[in-house]
């Protein structure tokens, strides 16, 4: 359980008035809030058949059992979710990548900041895998479309799941040394352990070391401080959890433009009353707790709020022994509204920074000094007035309703689109024709009234036609729905107007992705923000290096390390290495591929047959079982270098030369291609890292690397040396003389 310091009782009652002094700010304005986005989650669940009860405050799921008369309808309510497909559609043209942040040195000069600002890079690529961010990325999409603004949560959290450190336990203690003075300039020696120690009247006289004289140096004790280990202990190592919530479990300032006008958020969840329990040990057994439990059987006291963050499952029930825990983040401007000057005061001494109330219920948890901007990121956008706003599925709310009124009544007419007949039972035996069995052509009996035509005495009921208008209308409402939404056929494969060419297609995808763009740079504005904070949080927070293991695009693995000593420098800013427009789709990616195939670049060729690119191309065609040329002795080279930085060269007692630990085969090994591989590595930075902290291991590699460049250009080598030693052989003549018959060489003159 953690160790929770209470305040006094005084600064408790002053904080919790203060806190639900802001939970009531704008009760019916959030309760408004609160049904629409309650509505839209329904939606999202397929639960149409809801109507709002203005005796309950609620929407209450229709229930067939309510009236005889009304429950045939049911029958004809066939619903098809156009909201969620619609929304769904934008979500995942939205989500196809999510953005990695790239730091930047406070100072391009300083080697420390530019290190930590690397660093930094590793820790965002930790944090998105700690966290699963592609998930976050959904969530907070399905959030801003169902409840609106996105609030995201920032937060370090210990656990021994996460890895321990160990911790060294030091202890100041002093000692008595022998030391010797020399008397003239005092300079104080330490007597060696090997050294005579003679009587004073004995003490023969040496030179100082220091002044030179020649003295007798005086014995004399001195204590000295030292530092000694006592012990170990480890500690839980520390994640930064990211979490995004909606406008149902935050409250902020409605009339706040921006983050720093809101003087408080709240933040309200329902957890089980055990769990409350584990987190604040001493409301454990709190009798109005249990009173509440006890007789309602649910403990929030907020049952609207509750409501509409409830589970669609429960369908106008409410869970048992839950309880709300509220955590509120107040600013010092919020502590003015208790009135009295010298609560202020001590509030703003205790907590001058702001505050972090927790309460289970109305019982008072815990108080810590927090900044709100620390720990939350609101998403703004730029096309409202306000932080707080409607969710953007809004306006698929009412295109989904005329859909499942159309769908109802279109079954219903096709149903009694057969009219009844009526018929003069003296004309026609009822009874002989029930009995008849019913034969295309067949003839029955049939007598008819004196004076009277046999079609007088049947008569057929009109009944209602669908009318020609109905379908256009349906259609038209569905490309409204499209349009309101952004969701265009092009989004999602759907047929379009006109001559379905690819050009006409691919035009159509680009204007439809430019539509949704504006949502895409509201959310990845927010995000730079959320890595803004979490990656100083995570360096804050870490007391050991960290160890990440990557998958290379070749299938190999290698360790990524986030050490101490590469924090000393400064980080200056964080920004989102990703561009303004939306990602591209994989079918964006193959077609793009392609068409550089296409136009026979040179430089384009160059760049798609390069090795580190070819599993990309592998992936974007398609072709997942496709063999690529040479991937095999990629795989083998990695492995070969992974043996040979566990080793050292080894060196030959004859030659004296070194040899790699793993040598080649000059036969069957394609030598340009591991050469590069091997190139490749000693220039990343795994290869830097490597020739800094394992210098043995790296030049094992290159030596290996060297074998291969030599069987690569064998050829070459030895026609070079074969020249070089031809030339020594038979040295150049002198210019301007020329070999003639005899023993001497006679100049030539002009």
């Amino acid at each position: 359980m953690p160790d929770l310091k209470l305040p006094s009782e005084k600064i408790q009652r002053l904080l919790l008035e203060i806190v639900e002094h802001f939970d009531g700010e704008d009760r019916a304005v959030h309760e408004r809030q609160i049904r629409k986005c309650r509505r839209l989650k329904l939606y999202w669940d397929n639960i149409f058949q809801a109507w709002y009860s203005e005796v309950a405050h609620d929407w209450r799921i229709w229930d067939n059992s309510i009236s005889e008369d009304t429950a045939d309808q049911a029958y004809y309510d066939k619903p098809v979710n156009t909201f969620r497909a619609y929304t769904e559609t934008i979500i995942a043209a939205l989500s196809v990548t999510t953005p990695s942040a790239k730091c930047y040195p406070e100072d391009a000069d300083s080697s420390l900041d530019t290190v930590t600002a690397k660093a930094g890079d590793k820790i965002s690529l930790l944090i998105n895998r700690h966290n699963n961010v592609n998930l976050l990325w959904l969530k907070s999409l399905y959030t801003y479309y169902t409840e609106g603004t996105v609030f995201f949560y920032s937060y370090p959290r210990s656990d021994e799941k996460y890895g321990t450190y160990e911790e060294v336990q030091r202890e100041e203690e002093l000692i008595d040394k022998d030391m010797i003075k020399c008397p003239v300039c005092g300079q104080m020696t330490e007597v060696d352990e090997t050294q005579d120690i003679f009587q004073p009247e004995e003490q023969p006289q040496d030179n100082c070391p220091n002044c030179g004289n020649l003295v007798t140096m005086e014995q004399t004790t001195q204590s000295f401080s030292t530092t000694k280990i006592v012990g170990k202990t480890k500690h839980p190592k520390s994640r930064v959890c990211l979490e995004a919530y909606g406008g149902l479990y935050v409250k902020i300032a409605n009339y706040a433009k921006t983050a720093e006008q809101t003087p408080y958020l709240i933040h309200s969840q329902e957890v089980h009353y055990a769990s409350a329990m584990e987190e604040y040990e001493h409301l454990l057994g709190n009798p109005k707790l249990l009173n509440q439990l006890k007789s309602q059987g649910v403990g929030p006291m907020d049952t609207y709020a509750q409501w509409g963050r409830l589970n669609t499952l429960y369908m106008g029930e409410y869970p048992n022994y839950v309880v709300t825990n509220r955590k509120a983040w107040l600013r010092p401007c919020s502590y003015n509204i208790l009135g009295d000057q010298e609560d202020v005061k001590e509030l703003k001494k205790l907590y001058p920074r702001g505050v972090k109330v927790c309460l289970v219920n109305d019982e008072f948890g815990s108080a810590e000094p927090q900044l709100l901007d620390d720990y939350w990121s609101i998403s703004v956008n730029p096309l409202e007035d306000y932080l707080t706003h409607d969710p953007a599925g809004i306006p698929l709310v009412a295109p989904q309703e005329i859909t499942n009124d159309t769908i109802s009544l279109v079954l219903q007419t096709m149903e009694h689109g057969v009219g009844q007949t009526f018929a003069d039972p003296g004309v026609l035996n009822f009874k002989s024709y029930r009995d008849t069995e019913t034969i295309p052509g067949g003839v029955y009996e049939a007598t008819p009234k004196s004076g009277k035509g046999l079609s007088e005495a049947f008569y057929q009921v009109k009944t209602a036609t669908l009318s020609s208008e109905v379908l256009p209308f349906f259609e038209l409402i569905q490309s409204l729905a499209q349009l309101v939404s952004g969701a265009l056929p092009s989004l999602f494969g759907g047929q379009l107007d006109g001559s379905n060419t690819a050009s006409e297609y691919s035009m159509s995808q680009a204007q439809a992705r430019q539509r949704i763009q504006n949502t895409y740079k509201l959310f990845t504005s927010v995000w730079k923000e959320v890595q803004g904070k979490a990656i100083p949080m995570f360096i804050n927070n870490m007391k050991a290096d960290e160890k990440d293991v990557q998958r290379l695009p070749d299938g190999s693995f290698i360790n990524i390390f986030i050490r101490m000593s590469e924090l000393e420098g400064k980080i200056g800013k964080i920004d989102l290495d990703a561009a303004d427009n939306l990602p591209l789709t994989w079918s964006q990616i193959k077609d793009t591929i392609m068409k550089m195939f296409e136009l026979q670049n040179p430089l384009f060729l160059e760049m798609l047959t390069a090795p580190e690119n070819i599993p990309v191309l592998r992936d974007a065609i398609g072709l997942n079982d496709f063999y690529i040329p040479g991937e095999d002795d990629r795989s083998k080279q990695n492995d070969e270098i992974r043996q040979l930085l566990e080793s050292e060269a080894i060196q030959d007692p004859e030659t004296g030369q070194f040899e790699p630990s793993v040598d080649i085969d000059p036969l069957y090994d394609k030598h340009n291609i591991q050469f590069e591989i091997i190139r490749q590595w000693a220039t990343s930075e795994a290869g830097r890292l490597t020739k800094i902290e394992n210098e043995a291991g790296y030049q094992n590699v290159l030596l290996h690397g060297q074998k291969h460049y030599f069987e690569m250009n064998k050829q070459l080598i030895l026609q070079q040396g074969a020249d070089e030693s031809k030339g020594k052989d038979n040295p150049e003549k002198p210019k301007g003389s020329k070999e003639i018959s005899g023993e001497e060489d006679v100049p030539v003159t002009s």
